[in-house]
């Protein structure tokens, strides 16, 4: 408990005092290990493409989870099960990628790089695509199989569906 409560910069007291249940107490440790190690992207910078842009900011998450893998077994092990039992903080999560991603799709769209097309559909496609890259459960699985496809290979296959891909995603 000292150790959770050290994380969230509070007194163990304070922790028993403002969580409810364990659960809550766990979905708040969630969103706090979410947000100082995923932080918010700012779209926009100019400086790279669309497709270059959003190639980064995958292979970013990519590169932060497997940090969390390798050197926080236990905070990474809290977050697969987060993300098995979508967590109210594990889901914000994954709705803040998402919409970062579609944030960029859009860019690219205006700026004519990719093909128009339904912006949010196309951001949840590429990151459904690239899930084994970046979602917790998923991660594992992706690094213990023998591929011959490198995160950069699913994450530059994904991107290029934005250009020249089928008409729309289908469900």
């Amino acid at each position: 408990m000292r150790d959770i409560a050290s994380y969230l910069k509070m007194s163990p007291a304070n922790v028993y005092r403002f969580f409810p249940s364990k659960l809550a107490l766990y979905d708040e440790l969630v969103a706090q290990v979410l947000e100082n190690n995923f932080p918010v992207m700012q779209p926009g910078s100019g400086r790279f493409t669309s497709a270059e842009t959003l190639r980064e900011f995958m292979l970013g998450l990519h590169r932060r989870v497997l940090a969390l893998m390798r050197d926080e077994e236990k905070i990474f092990e809290l977050l697969t099960v987060a993300d098995d039992e979508r967590w109210p903080a594990f889901e914000v999560h994954a709705k803040r990628v998402i919409d970062v991603v579609a944030e960029l799709v859009e860019e690219g769209v205006r700026a004519r790089e990719f093909r128009q097309q339904d912006i949010l559909r196309a951001a949840e496609c590429l990151c459904g695509s690239t899930a084994a890259l970046w979602e917790p459960k998923a991660i594992k699985n992706f690094h213990f199989r023998r591929s011959l496809i490198t995160p950069e290979d699913l994450i530059s296959f994904s991107v290029e569906a934005l250009r020249n891909g089928p008409s729309q995603c289908w469900r």
